[in-house]
């Protein structure tokens, strides 16, 4: 045979320069000594906010435009700046000593000269290398295996450290190293692979051997990632493909996922409504600045303040004073806002992370802290359903042979028939199972009874099936399989030897998979798989009432929620296999697009098979999932079920779960009705009108149906219509139904009309099914769920939550607003995709309802609370400037103005952001309407800002004039004796603000407040006596200790505290017992006062 056609990938690859090859060395640091300072001013100054305050100081030293100190102006971003550094440094220390760590760690390197083994570490490595792993020691680099002490060609690894999975994966040597005369180390061939990738699931290569011309593959199966750990094999040899940062699980680490919460677009809203206010008053004040000056007329050169002509370049003048108004205003838009998120976020997660209600086998694990609002805005749960809201704990029920059922080996027949045989041996055999501790010398024993292993549950649970029903595999290697068939008595044995002539591994596009063997001089074809991709391959040459038996029973099981697989076989000839077999090999050796050219090819030998029967396994309901899922209901939120399970089971499912509420009626849109045995509406303890809502029965449409109806119209108008026509016409019409429905409505979809709808009408359907209680999708792919993820975030305005367990689910946990995780048996690449990690799906009842709506408050009233005060400040300087000449003078002493919204003020707010709760967490989930109150952002409105801006210019106005007037005919009250009374006031009214805004009053918020006084007062009682002139110009020398003595002072601020927070402690009373949806009367059930909190 010749050689096969380079594909241009590797054709490019061959042509291009030439380059040092990777070494194994690692490095995750972002930094070294000398790009540390420049790198990270840097990456801190492509935020908006740093540039913003590097603006304004830089404007300030301007002499013309200067509002503030010079050297005051400079403290807030040097502070940001110098932690922001000192945390990215010990960060990247942290990195640092662990890449050391491992870069030193000792490996076995092949040497050419001494033809051994040599010690090496593992930074000297570089892809070509051959090394050499031993038991229990982790694989320092990808590597494809070449050789292994078993003499099966086998090795077994450990590879919890990547994908959490703790059973043992199987890795053979590729088929053309096994009869090589020479030690694999010394063979010469050539490998073309894929590049450096982060999927750790897949690998295409494919190996060139010096003594021959034909291509040999190698895949997965065959390759070993670096951070796997050896298991029982005693060692194994490999050469290295991937090293150091060029290998798969150093790539994937480095994936990052942006997201922002929805809150972010409120903040962003505000931000450009200060900006205007800003805005307006820069220009007013600039002027009335200019007004102010043209006012003396002629005589301007008689006022001292005064320097130049005001009636000359009133243009230019104008800009100036509209840029120190700007800086003297700056805060008007806080800026600073954003560090004190990032904080209170941080710290939000932590104590979401510590609650022991979320915590099971693992603590929740919380991932992306910049999403944490997002929680208490969510309307769509999108779930997968095997692991998600199943245990994923398999356990065999019944098969169905020839259409005969059997649920223990008892009940099979004397004498096995062939069907019979056939069935069972495609269980034990069909699978990607292997037998870890095998013992040759125990074979000969009857009862031997190998343990499994794999990596795939349905196979597992088949696989011991057959061995408890009498056809036992008591042997696997890469070339051949040994079954032991056991008479009914155990008393008799028969082994036969399978020689593996092809694997075709299961795919999301096939549905199945199959293995093709040679047993003496014949060759079968085993397959197993879901119905809808076999059925239609099933031969003209079975019996139809057969076929009808197995039907009628994979309805039966599928509406007791069990999971089923087709079972069929086919025998080929000789020269039927080697001509597929060529054709195979073709596909198998291509480095573009291998796995869809495997899957063509392994359809066109799939076919002509014979049915054999049913398998029927049992996936219970984890615990706590019907209640959360009716809890998720009456908080609003519509939970949509996407699964690869057939229509039928989906829906026995979905009533278990109480997502539907079907009592008497059909689970599919067959023709016959069917009894549903699921039990009746479940009492939970909600109030009276949840409750109600739960009892609804649900209004059930199919698609399918639908789209039935639709074509029956195009054929009696004798039209037909394309696949986009229908489709738009189905959709329209299934719209006008759910709009004429008044109880709950569920929509049911398969997979194929699915794909239908995303290539042409996506939103539209999407649109027309927004409002159903819950939407059902079978027998879809890990793309159709992300792209209906996609397609649903196009469109709808509130937050996605997509939740999984399997690497099927990656795609649409990414997509989703927010992604959750779940620990499960399918390894840990979704829980690393996610955004959270919980260990049941219940998990989610809580994290919504409590978590998330508290988060949503706490925020809202942060940010809220932010631009109020420091929009009170602005106005309090601005009216300064209606008796100073709008000049920019404040009485305000440069450090007041600098600690009053960094530091005397923002710790109440931040202990309010941590422990407030505006409701308590058994309410929460007692009354799970509540949840309505952050779902629809009723905390935080445009009114909500402008309510806040109005107070906000209430109480300057209260702070500024009343101290104005009681201290205007005081002839011994100076400048800064009159700005530090108005800075006691400022300060403490906006810590009392905090106190009466929050709903609940704790140790926490009031030791921040007490400490937030103490701050101020001690800061001013030491500056007052030990800086004299610290600043030229503004020498506040026993300022408080001459105000503190006098009885004016306390009753001028007693006066302006109270009438500055009357109107909203009026309002609050007012609002609380009228319209408040959070303090109306618990008419049902006593919930007890306590709540359940988790202390930071």
């Amino acid at each position: 045979m010749s050689r096969l056609p380079e594909s241009p990938f590797w054709i490019a690859i061959k042509n291009r320069r030439k380059r040092t090859s990777q070494t194994n060395r690692i490095r995750t640091t972002r930094y070294n000594i000398l790009t540390f300072i420049p790198k990270n001013l840097f990456e801190q100054f492509r935020r908006v906010a740093n540039i913003y305050f590097a603006i304004l100081i830089g404007l300030n030293w301007i002499p013309i435009v200067n509002a503030l100190s010079k050297q005051v102006a400079f403290i807030p971003l040097t502070v940001i700046l110098t932690i922001t550094a000192v945390k990215d440094l010990v960060e990247d220390l942290k990195r640092w000593r662990s890449d050391a760590k491992i870069n030193k760690q000792i490996a076995e390197m092949y040497d050419k000269k001494s033809k051994t083994f040599i010690p090496c570490k593992w930074q000297d490595l570089s892809v070509g290398n051959v090394v050499r792993v031993r038991t229990d020691q982790t694989v320092p680099a990808d590597i494809l295996l070449l050789s292994s002490a078993s003499t099966e060609g086998t090795c077994y690894l450990d590879t919890a450290a990547i994908d959490g999975e703790t059973n043992l994966k199987q890795k053979s040597i590729p088929s053309c190293f096994l009869n090589v005369n020479k030690a694999a180390e010394e063979t010469s061939f050539e490998l073309q692979c894929d590049p450096p990738n982060d999927d750790i699931y897949h690998f295409c290569g494919r190996i060139l051997l010096s003594t021959g011309t034909n291509a040999h593959p190698c895949d997965n199966s065959n390759f070993l990632l670096r951070g796997c750990v050896l298991r029982i094999t005693e060692y194994v040899d490999g050469l290295i493909v991937y090293a150091g940062n060029e290998t798969k699980i150093i790539k994937s680490s480095r994936q990052t996922i942006s997201k922002h919460a929805l809150i972010e677009r409120y903040i962003n809203r505000d931000v450009l409504f200060s900006s205007i206010i800003l805005t307006i008053l820069c220009l007013i004040g600039a002027g009335l600045a200019i007004r102010w000056e043209t006012s003396f007329g002629e005589k301007w050169i008689f006022v001292p303040f005064i320097l130049d002509d005001p009636f000359q370049d009133k243009a230019a003048r104008f800009f100036i004073n509209t840029l120190r108004f700007v800086i003297l205003f700056q805060v008007m838009v806080p800026i600073a806002l954003y560090v004190s998120l990032d904080l209170v976020r941080v710290l939000q997660m932590y104590t979401i992370a510590r609650d022991k209600h979320l915590k099971y086998e693992h603590p929740i694990s919380c991932r992306t802290f910049t999403i944490n609002e997002d929680l208490g805005q969510i309307e769509y749960v999108f779930t997968d359903k095997t692991g998600t809201l199943t245990q994923n704990r398999l356990v065999f029920k019944t098969m169905s042979i020839d259409g005969i059922q059997y649920s223990k080996r008892s009940e099979l027949p004397a004498e096995t028939d062939t069907i019979t045989e056939r069935f069972l041996t495609t269980l034990a055999i069909c699978n990607t199972s292997f037998i870890v501790h095998d013992h040759p010398h125990l074979r000969r024993s009857l009862d031997y009874q190998p343990k499994y292993e794999g990596d795939n549950a349905d196979d597992l649970v088949l696989c011991q099936t057959a061995s408890q029903f009498g056809v036992r595999m008591i042997s696997r290697s890469a070339q051949t399989i040994i079954v032991r068939y056991l008479d009914p008595s155990n008393s008799h044995n028969r082994d036969l030897e399978y020689e593996i002539l092809c694997l075709l591994p299961f795919d999301s596009t096939r549905k199945r998979m199959s293995i093709i063997v040679r047993l003496d001089d014949q060759i079968f074809l085993f397959i197993k798989g879901a119905e809808s991709s076999i059925w239609p391959h099933l031969s003209a040459l079975n019996d139809s009432r057969m076929k009808e038996t197995v039907e009628q029973h994979s309805l039966t099981f599928a509406e007791q929620g069990y999971r089923s697989l087709l079972v069929a076989y086919r025998q080929l000839s000789l020269r039927e296999f080697e001509d597929w077999f060529q054709r195979y090999r073709h596909a198998a050796n291509a480095l573009d697009n291998r796995e869809e050219a495997i899957s063509d090819t392994a359809t066109e030998i799939e076919v002509d098979l014979m049915l054999a029967g049913l398998t029927a396994v049992e996936d219970k309901l984890q615990d706590g999932v019907p209640r959360a899922i009716a809890t998720l209901r009456c908080a609003g939120i519509k939970v949509w079920l996407l699964t690869g399970d057939k229509q039928a089971t989906a829906l026995s499912t979905a009533q278990a779960a109480s997502l539907i509420n079907i009592p008497q009626t059909s689970l599919t849109d067959s023709q016959a009705s069917t009894r549903n045995n699921a039990p009746a509406a479940t009492i939970w303890d909600f109030d009276r009108s949840a409750q109600a809502r739960l009892n609804q029965h649900t209004h059930m449409i199919y698609y399918s149906s639908q789209l039935i109806e639709i074509d029956q119209q195009l054929r009696n108008q004798e039209s037909s219509g394309s696949d986009e026509v229908r489709t738009e016409k189905t959709i329209a019409r299934m719209a006008d139904v759910i709009a004429a429905q008044s109880s709950p409505v569920s929509v049911v979809v398969t997979g194929d009309d699915l794909g239908v709808i995303l290539r042409y009408k996506s939103k539209e359907f999407i649109r027309a099914v927004c409002e159903c209680q819950s939407v059902l999708f079978c027998r879809v792919s890990a793309r159709q769920k992300r792209e209906l993820v996609s397609a649903a975030k196009s469109v709808f305005k509130h937050r996605i939550l997509a939740i999984g367990d399997g690497a099927n689910d990656v795609g649409m946990i990414r997509e989703s607003h927010c992604g959750v995780a779940v620990y499960g048996r399918e390894g840990s690449q979704a829980v690393a995709a996610g955004d959270f990690a919980v260990d049941r799906f219940e998990c989610l009842r809580r994290l919504l309802l409590v978590h998330g709506a508290w988060c949503f408050t706490r925020t809202s009233e942060l940010i809220l609370y932010t631009f109020m005060h420091n929009c009170a400040f602005v106005f309090v300087v601005f009216y300064h400037q209606l008796f100073n000449g709008f000049s920019g003078a404040v009485s305000l002493h440069s450090l007041y103005v600098l600690l009053y919204t960094s530091l005397f003020t923002v710790l109440p707010q931040c202990a309010a952001a941590l422990f407030d709760q505006h409701v308590p967490a058994n309410r929460a989930l007692h009354e799970p309407e509540l949840y309505q109150y952050t779902l629809h952002a009723k905390c935080y409105g445009m009114w909500s800002y402008w309510t806040n801006i109005m107070d906000a210019i209430w109480q300057s106005s209260v702070i500024f004039f009343i101290a104005y007037f009681a201290y205007k005919n005081q002839a011994d009250i100076d400048g800064l004796s009159f700005g530090f009374s108005i800075a006691f006031s400022m300060t403490v009214t906006s810590v009392i603000h905090v106190f009466l805004q929050t709903r609940r009053v704790d140790l926490p918020l009031v030791a921040s407040i007490s400490f937030s006084i103490l701050v101020f007062l001690g800061f001013t009682l030491v500056f007052d006596v030990t800086c004299i002139n610290c600043l030229a110009g503004q020498s506040s020398y026993q300022i408080s200790y001459i105000t503190f003595r006098q009885g004016l002072f306390w009753f001028t601020n007693l006066l302006t505290v109270v009438l500055a927070l009357l109107p909203r402690f009026l309002f609050k009373c007012v609002y609380n017992t009228t319209v408040n949806p959070l303090l109306r009367d618990i008419q049902e059930d006593n919930i007890p006062s306590r709540t359940e909190d988790t202390a930071l």
